[in-house]
């Protein structure tokens, strides 16, 4: 499998600190937009193209579950770069 790096930006219209209960990442590859947001408590979506494709839960914290999205939104794009067609993953729990 080939991996590459997304660019991921954080999106700074959000509000972030203690009292932030999102915290949304964008990046774009191809015709792709893909977004992933995280909870402190370790809940996230990947979103591409305004559709969720993969879902995190009780990560233990926004780090663990942006980084396991990370992973997921590199394995949905190396799917489609090899001529596939990336299904819905199911929930990690």
């Amino acid at each position: 499998m080939t991996r590459k790096k997304l660019d991921w930006k954080a999106d700074v219209t959000r509000p972030t600190g203690k009292g932030a209960v999102k915290q949304r990442f964008t990046s774009r590859e191809g015709q792709d937009d893909l977004e992933i947001d995280t909870t402190p408590w370790g809940d996230g979506n990947l979103t591409v193209n305004r559709a969720v494709v993969a879902q995190v839960t009780n990560d233990g914290d926004a780090g663990q579950a942006f980084r396991d999205l990370e992973v997921l939104a590199e394995e949905y794009e190396d799917a489609k770069a090899r001529g596939g067609e990336p299904g819905k993953r199911p929930a990690k729990t």
